[in-house]
This record gives C-alpha cells, sequence and structure tokens, in this order.
C-alpha cells in the first residue's frame, strides 16, 4: 500500500513540475524549499523561510541565434526575390525583342518579295519614281537575302 502512494506522489510531482515549467519558462529561477513537516515545496515568490534552494532556469530560446537565422533566411528570400525579378524582366525583354525580330523578318520577306516582280520601280527622294534596272534588281534581291537571314535568324 504504501508502494502505490510513493508512485502516485511521484507522479503527481512529475506533473506538477512539468505544469511550473511550462507555466513559469518566462522566469528564469524559482524556489524550493521544505516546510516543518517535511513537504516540499515550489514557488515562483521567495520563501519566508530561510531554509530554500534557489533554482535557476535555462532559457531555452537563444534570442541572438534566432534573430540571426532570420535575418540569414529573410537575406537569402530578398536574393531569390531579386533572382525571379531579374528573371522575368529578362524574359519579357527576351519576348519583345522576338516580336521586333518577326517585325523585321517580315518586312525584310516583304521587301525581297517586292524585288522578284518583272518589273521593280522605286520612289526617289524627291518623290518621283524610278525603273531598276537588272543588274540594280539583281544587287537588291542578294542584299535582301542576305537582310532576311540576319533579320530571320532568331
Amino acid at each position: 500500500m504504501m508502494k502505490k502512494k510513493t508512485i502516485f506522489s511521484t507522479q503527481m510531482v512529475s506533473i506538477f513540475f512539468a505544469i511550473l515549467f511550462i507555466a513559469i519558462s518566462a522566469r528564469s529561477e524559482i524556489y524550493k524549499w521544505v516546510d516543518s513537516e517535511g513537504e516540499i515545496h515550489y514557488s515562483e515568490t521567495r520563501p519566508t523561510e530561510d531554509n530554500f534552494e534557489t533554482i535557476k532556469i535555462k532559457n531555452n530560446i537563444d534570442t541572438q541565434n534566432a534573430i540571426n537565422s532570420l535575418e540569414k533566411k529573410s537575406k537569402s528570400l530578398k536574393k531569390m526575390r531579386k533572382k525571379r525579378k531579374e528573371k522575368k524582366q529578362a524574359a519579357i525583354a527576351a519576348k519583345e525583342e522576338l516580336a521586333r525580330n518577326k517585325e523585321l523578318c517580315d518586312q525584310a520577306k516583304k521587301q525581297l518579295a517586292s524585288y522578284q516582280h518583272p518589273k521593280v520601280t522605286l520612289e526617289e527622294k524627291d518623290g518621283t519614281l524610278r525603273a531598276l534596272g537588272e543588274e540594280e534588281k539583281q544587287l537588291a534581291i542578294k542584299k535582301g537575302k542576305e537582310i532576311v537571314e540576319e533579320a530571320c535568324n532568331y
């Protein structure tokens, strides 16, 4: 019978200790003392008896380490955001450049196609029309093919 009471008392003390540590986790110390009847007491307030023991509770949170870790993660996230933003901007720029290249390619192809007709006329700076000779036409076709090759290489 005495053994059961001891086990029960030990369990109660363990539960009390667990609750006490949870309740005062922000505190840095608790007090332990034995009263005149031999019972052990724990408190976060200093006892009036002279025969008490101070139990220092180690703070489980390393604040500086947590701050350093948070700053490190924050910097890492900022770098990732910056890289994603740069990558997105580069993709937008590449898409715009591709659209410009396609437009230039289409214009170059139309220009080359216009030289394929039997009679090709050009408008001079003063607004007059002039027919191209066969040599000029072949030179324009050659130049047009070079432009198409360059402009359509995307």
